[in-house]
This record gives structure tokens, C-alpha cells and sequence, in this order.
């Protein structure tokens, strides 16, 4: 297309009707006040009549040069009525005009670079909150993961120093006392990628990432792109787990957000548009992210609520049916390997028995957990062990009906002291019943099992004739909720480290009780019933309910109680192979 070219002189005649005023002859006439339409006073050009930019006062400036001073960070600005509005949601208020630096990519760009470019444009294209609130970090945390950084960048403040002053461990003087409470980090290594949101380099450090394709990080950039879906399972389950990320509550809030804003950033920017099987594989990773927004944050939620009532009830009427040495032989070999131990023996107590007599050669002597808690003070231990001149001081909480506080003052050190907690009784939840006497326990699994469905009580005439169930399972039934549970190891050969076969502890007949096939059904309340999530998994001791007289008429239609919750998983959780890769790597000291 023709462009038309303008040059000046000569100029075009102004339009019919209007006259230009000479600036040699202009005067200016300032502004007045009028009103507008509505009544309102509005400010206007004296001359022209058209309304003016308001310019503000003194105090209207310097309350706007504070405001913005404090959106620097994200999740300082204020709604209408004064609150806070949360990060996240300030991040969806642009989220749709944020864009790549680049309009298009060049078709022969490697998808490893169109990730790295939507990663930095990601990153630098919004405001973050403060560094505490850990979101920054838990970027890093999935950039260290998927090899963008070979390490967690170290922030600090910048602080202001004389020109010509260069960069440097205190700058060869000794810190001055404001400096002490700046964190800084004793070994940096080389091949550390700077990141861009640092407030100040930092020295050792490069700005991109090497070009060798055999390196660690260019490993698992290659194994993130050949399967995003699977990466951000991995990230969002078992490598939360094993970094320990998921024992911080707000990080699994943090990590499905801030994936999920950037898995919506790539795919509304066309990162792999011309990329079809990246493209659908994107797709499924963002759903993941998805799911994961609402599953991550109820895996601390049920290991709170979990056991129930009603379980913590049953436990109370029946007694522990489970114990530790069940989660202890979920894990040992198989009974063919090697020669299997006697009923008296342990192969745990011959270890513990050399290393009791290593340790006596030491003078060291094991004291059991049990004479901690219930035999021997707290002063008696630490002064005896510690090898100190001088008594341990222990302090006394002054606060009125405080059990601690009695204890302490008592000196009564015992697990009683502290491990005191109301638990309800069958009688408190179901009212006068003949339950715990027409009832008992049957089989005890430990096991991994998935929510399979979620049933609310049932109502009259709303009754399945599949089970025949008595008069006080019908109570039950409307009552509580039943979750139906079904197993998450369907065989030995799904078997994995995170997730042991089922071990059955006792009361399991021959055929009876397949724990890779048959389902559990336990009752919760509402609240609980309102946290579940079809898929989710729960790892615990879960104990059969029968009738004492009578045979079912189904010998699996029976009723389970939680008696112990040992772990919660999301439904997507995923074992994954480079953890050892990103964890294994060791700083190198390069002062």
C-alpha cells in the first residue's frame, strides 16, 4: 500500500469555519469555574470553555506519591471500603492485557526459549507481593524445579552508598549495626542465574543460562516441555513433599496460583501455538493446576478434621486396634527374602541392640521416650545428660487453669499433662443407644484409599435393599454421611515407595477381604462430608464395624471408622524422578 508523504511548508488550509490564532497574538485567559450538566462545579479553560485536567494540591500530591510508593508491592492496594484487596486478586484485575515483550515468535525459535522468554516476561510484567508473603519464593521454588535457576536467588535491599563504592562483603569495613539484620549468604555459586527482581546483584552470579544441553538444568527444562502435565503434578505433589514446601499452609494456596497464572499466561500468549502436541499438553497441565487450587489447600484441612467424631468415638469404645509396627510393615521385604524372623525376634531389635553397645563404649546411654514423658522430669534429664554445673532453670507460666502450668508447678512431667483432649463419646453423639453393644470390630487395614463417592444421610423410604443393615445401622445412616473409599494400590505391582500394599492386621478371613478390591465405606458429619473431593486419597488404620450376632447377608456391606490418619493426598499426586537431581546439587564456596 502507497503511503502519502507530508512536508512542511506549505501548511493545508484549516477547515471551514475555524480560525487559528496566531501564537504571537494568543493571550491567555486561565480557567473559571462552572458547572456541568448535573449541577456539579467542574473547572474549565476561561478561553474555550472545555473542562481542564484538576491539578492537585499539596496534600492530594503527596497522599498520591505515598500510594504510589506502596503499590511497589502487590497486595497493598484498598477496594472502596478501605480493604485490602489480596494479590492474586490484583494480579486478575490485568491479567488479561499482560502480554509478551514479543508480538510473535519466529517460527524457528526452540520451545526452550519461548519458555524461558514467557517465563522472564511473566515475571517482570506484574508487581509481586513482599518477599515474606512467599510468593516470589515459591516462584523460585518452580523455576529451580523446571531449570530456568540452578539456585534459589538470595534477596536484599539496596541500600544507598557513596559513589564509587563497589560491591562486596561489607565492602572490606566491619558491618555497621543496621547491617547486621540483613540476610547474606556465606557461599554463592558460579553458575547462579541473577535474577532480575533482585534488589541488588549480587557477586559470582551470571544473567544467562549456560548454552550446554548436558547440564542438570537443561535436563529437566527438556523434561518439563516433553511433559508439562506430568512436571506440575510432580511439582504440586510429591516434590512439595519431599522439599517439605507442603508444611507451610500458604504455600499450598501460593503454588497452584501462581502456576496456574502462568500456565494462562503461556496459553493466552500462544507460547506453543504453533507447537500442536506442547500446545494440548499445556492444556492439561493448566487443568491439573486447576484441580490443584482446591485439593492442595484440603490436604491440611482433612489431616486436621481427621479422624472425625465418630471416629475418635468408636477408638474411644473399642480401644487401638492398629499400631505403629502396621506403617512399619508396610515397608519391610517380602517373607522370601533372606530368613524370616521368629515370633520372638525382631530384625529391628538385633539392630538396636548393637547400637545400644556401640553407644555404651562411648559412655552414652538411651534414655526411652516413654521414661522422658512419664518417669523422669524435664530438670532431671537435661542436667544429667547435658553435663551442666549448674541447675536448669524452668519456667512457670503464670495462667490460671492451665494444665502445663499445674504440671510445672506440680512437677508432674507426664504425657497427661499435655496430652489431655476432649473426646466425645458414642453416648454424646448418638444419644441413649444400643450401638456399642450390639456391635464390634472386624477387620484392621493400613492402607492408601481414594474417595471414590460422597452419599448424604438418607431419609425415609430412601433405603437400598442391596445390604441388609439392623435397626441401629439405619440410625447410623441417617445420621451421617458415607464415603465410599476405594483402594488406591490395585495390585502388587502398583506398588511404590509412597504408596505401600495394604497390610491387613487382623480379623481377615481367607477370600473374605480382597483390600485391592474392595471398597470402604466410613460415616462423617457435615463438616467433614463438605472437604471431601471425589479422587483425594487418605493413607491410615481403618477398622471394620460388625453386628455381634448374625451373619451379613453381604459380607462387605459393613460400615469402617478412621481409627488413625497417617497422610492426605491430592488426587493428581505423582512420584517423580528428578528430585534427587534438583536437591543433590551442592554450593560451591567461591571467596
Amino acid at each position: 500500500m502507497d503511503e502519502q508523504m507530508y512536508s512542511f511548508p506549505p501548511f493545508p488550509a484549516p477547515p471551514e469555519g475555524v480560525t487559528i490564532v496566531p501564537f504571537s497574538t494568543f493571550s491567555p485567559a486561565g480557567y473559571q469555574r462552572d458547572t456541568d450538566s448535573s449541577g456539579d462545579p467542574i473547572e474549565v479553560d476561561a478561553w474555550a470553555g472545555i473542562p481542564t485536567v484538576k491539578v492537585l494540591n499539596e496534600s492530594e500530591a503527596s497522599q498520591k506519591r505515598k500510594s504510589k510508593k506502596k503499590r511497589k508491592t502487590a497486595g497493598n492496594a484498598v477496594d472502596a471500603e478501605g480493604r485490602l484487596i489480596p494479590w492474586w486478586k490484583e494480579w486478575e484485575e490485568g491479567e488479561a492485557l499482560r502480554a509478551l515483550s514479543e508480538p510473535s515468535f519466529d517460527s524457528q525459535l526452540s520451545v526452550e526459549d519461548r519458555l524461558c522468554l514467557a517465563a522472564d516476561d511473566f515475571r517482570v510484567g506484574r508487581t509481586w507481593p513482599e518477599i515474606a508473603h512467599g510468593v516470589r519464593n515459591m516462584w523460585d521454588q518452580f523455576r529451580l524445579y523446571i531449570g530456568l535457576i540452578s539456585s534459589i536467588p538470595v534477596y536484599k535491599k539496596l541500600k544507598n552508598k557513596p559513589k564509587g563504592q563497589v560491591d562486596g562483603p561489607n565492602n572490606g569495613e566491619e558491618a555497621s549495626g543496621e547491617e547486621e539484620d540483613v540476610p547474606r549468604a556465606d557461599q554463592t555459586k558460579v553458575v547462579i542465574v541473577q535474577d532480575y527482581l533482585e534488589q541488588s546483584a549480587l557477586p559470582g552470579k551470571q544473567l544467562e543460562p549456560s548454552p550446554d544441553k548436558s547440564t542438570p538444568e537443561a535436563q529437566r527444562l527438556r523434561a518439563f516441555l516433553d511433559d508439562m502435565e506430568k512436571s506440575v503434578k510432580v511439582f504440586l505433589s510429591s516434590y512439595m513433599r519431599d522439599t517439605g514446601l507442603i508444611w507451610t499452609d500458604k504455600n499450598l494456596f501460593i503454588a497452584p496460583t501462581v502456576l496456574h497464572f502462568f500456565l494462562r499466561f503461556m496459553l493466552r500468549n500462544g507460547v506453543f501455538a504453533d507447537f500442536k502436541d506442547h500446545l494440548d499438553n499445556l492444556k492439561r497441565a493448566l487443568s491439573v493446576a486447576a484441580s490443584a487450587q482446591k485439593e492442595l489447600p484440603l490436604t491440611a484441612k482433612l489431616g486436621q478434621i481427621l479422624p472425625g467424631h465418630f471416629d475418635l468415638a468408636c477408638k474411644e469404645c473399642w480401644g487401638t486396634k492398629g499400631s505403629m509396627s502396621v506403617q512399619i510393615s508396610a515397608i519391610l521385604p517380602p517373607a522370601d527374602v533372606g530368613d524370616a524372623p521368629t515370633n520372638n525376634t525382631s530384625p529391628f531389635n538385633d539392630t538396636t541392640s548393637a547400637f545400644e553397645t556401640e553407644l555404651k563404649e562411648y559412655d552414652v546411654e538411651i534414655v526411652p521416650s516413654d521414661v522422658v514423658l512419664d518417669s523422669i522430669t524435664a530438670r532431671q534429664v537435661m542436667e544429667e545428660n547435658l553435663d551442666t554445673d549448674y541447675a536448669v532453670p524452668v519456667t512457670t507460666i503464670p495462667i490460671a487453669g492451665d494444665p502445663w502450668t499445674a504440671a510445672i508447678q506440680a512437677e508432674e512431667y507426664t504425657t497427661a499433662s499435655w496430652t489431655d483432649v476432649s473426646i466425645p463419646w458414642l453416648m454424646q453423639l448418638l444419644g441413649p443407644t444400643v450401638f456399642p453393644l450390639t456391635m464390634t470390630t472386624g477387620v484392621v487395614e493400613y492402607s492408601t484409599r481414594r474417595i471414590r463417592d460422597v452419599f448424604a444421610p438418607k431419609v425415609g423410604g430412601d433405603r437400598d435393599e442391596t445390604w441388609k443393615v439392623s435397626g441401629v445401622e439405619e440410625a447410623l445412616e441417617e445420621r451421617f454421611y458415607r464415603v465410599v473409599m476405594r483402594p488406591w494400590v490395585g495390585s502388587e505391582a502398583e506398588e511404590t515407595v509412597d504408596f505401600p500394599r495394604p497390610v491387613i492386621v487382623r480379623g481377615a478371613e481367607k477370600d473374605a477381604w480382597n483390600p485391592y478390591r474392595d471398597d470402604v465405606t466410613i460415616l462423617v458429619d457435615g463438616e467433614v462430608a463438605g472437604q471431601l473431593v471425589a479422587g483425594m486419597g487418605l493413607c491410615g488404620t481403618w477398622v471394620q464395624m460388625l453386628p455381634k450376632q448374625g451373619d451379613k447377608s453381604h459380607p462387605k456391606g459393613c460400615y469402617w471408622y478412621i481409627e488413625s490418619l497417617v497422610a492426605t493426598f491430592p488426587s493428581y499426586y505423582t512420584e517423580g524422578e528428578m528430585v534427587g537431581e534438583v536437591l543433590g546439587e551442592e554450593d560451591e564456596d567461591v571467596s
